[in-house]
């Protein structure tokens, strides 16, 4: 698809979502319902208000129709200094902060930041260098009241005029069993909702030509939001997201890209039915040496073995491709990358793959009593069967 074309289905996409938005965000509880409303101090457009140290502090502003403007909430403390090498862009990916900023009606119902807007990228809040900014664009002619949460130092305030404002880009209402098609790029992710029951399992997949991402925000019992999920490469550069939802509610999907350059994409949504319980751990015995046979490269072999105290152990996997074993633990939470193999609940701590094929060999010492999880897996069995020798050494204390 040429620029003109991409732009146009984007302009297409945003408008036909208008109407969704609000169905969207009229099932949800908001996580703050409001401002306060009550003794707002009016600030000028241009003018800077000084916010100081203690409460929470309300400011009145008067808008016309369509009348955009800017918030920034900058902090009075210099920034700290980050050290050269720092990855600012991987710093968009983390959970969203809590907001300090939101703005509302003048009769104090909470206009922006919506549940939408949870993710750490894109919506009307952001984050800047100083603190905040809230971009709004008034949708009548009247006073709207600006709410800055409690903190322990001053702060300013600023509101200023946008030029040719336009509106947030919109959530989607999308629905579990359908497929959405959008444009994304990493200065412009798209948000999708849809409504589901607690206990249901979902698989979220995006498809593109471009590197996108998955962020999966749920509610929590009380209303709030938060990302519960997030998945970039499970199946290539396709993100995936298979899990059980835990509550009932409206759920908010972000797709994100790592590519600057607007991509298509398109997003399957579908309700699954529970994954089968991953079988258990076979049992690996010191001196008893195990053969094993690996499909392909996404299979995987778990055994248990059991270690004392002290003890020093060895691990010798042999094979004629390159093979790979680990030890780890087993791991309580659901897997975000939509694992649902044998190895879905192992949580890696020591691995070893220093050889195309031969024997990998993997030293350890054993901290308690108890038992350690041995994982097998490959980088590709080529023209091999699969086949591979798995040996435990107990080396003493």
């Amino acid at each position: 698809m040429n620029p003109i074309r991409k732009r146009a289905a984007g302009v297409l996409l945003a408008a036909a979502a208008l109407t969704p938005l609000a169905h969207a965000q009229a099932q949800v509880k908001p996580a703050v319902q409001a401002c306060t409303a009550g003794g707002a101090a009016p600030v000028t457009i241009g003018t800077v208000a000084s916010v100081p140290a203690g409460g929470a502090h309300t400011f009145s502003v008067t808008l016309g129709a369509g009348e955009g403007v800017i918030v920034d909430l900058a902090s009075l403390k210099p920034k700290p200094a980050t050290s050269e090498g720092d990855d600012e862009e991987g710093d968009s990916s983390s959970p969203a902060p809590t907001r300090a900023l939101r703005l509302c009606t003048a009769g104090g119902t909470l206009i922006a930041p919506q549940p939408g807007e949870v993710f750490a990228k894109g919506g009307s809040v952001t984050t800047t260098d100083e603190g905040e900014r809230l971009r709004f664009l008034a949708p009548a002619a009247g006073q709207y009241l600006i709410t800055v949460t409690a903190a322990d130092e001053a702060r300013e305030l600023l509101v200023r005029r946008r030029a040719g404002g336009t509106a947030q880009t919109p959530v989607i209402s999308a629905g579990l069993g359908k497929t959405q098609k959008g444009i994304a790029s990493s200065k412009a992710p798209m948000v999708f909702s849809f409504t589901a029951s607690a206990g249901q399992w979902v698989e979220l997949k995006s498809t593109s030509e471009k590197d996108t991402l998955l962020r999966l925000a749920a509610p929590d019992r009380d209303g709030s939001y938060s990302v519960v999920a997030e998945n970039d490469d499970s199946d290539g550069l396709n993100p995936l997201i298979r899990r059980k939802l835990p509550n009932s509610g409206t759920y908010f999907v972000q797709v994100d890209s790592l590519s600057d350059e607007p991509g298509e994409f398109e997003l399957a949504l579908k309700a699954i039915p529970a994954p089968a319980p991953p079988p258990p751990p076979v049992a690996l015995r010191t001196g008893a040496p195990i053969a094993g046979k690996l499909s392909g490269e996404d299979d995987v072999k778990l055994y248990a073995l059991p270690v004392l105290a002290g003890h020093s152990y060895r691990l010798d996997l042999t094979t004629a491709y390159d093979g790979v074993v680990a030890i780890g633990v087993p791991n309580p939470l659901e897997p975000d990358d939509g694992n649902i193999g044998p190895d879905a609940g192992f949580s890696e701590v020591k691995s070893q793959d220093s050889n195309t094929s031969g024997t990998e060999k993997l030293n350890f010492t054993a901290r308690g009593n108890g038992q350690v999880l041995v994982r097998v897996k490959s980088f590709g069995i080529g023209e091999t069967d699969g086949g591979f020798t798995l040996t435990a050494t107990d080396l003493g204390g």
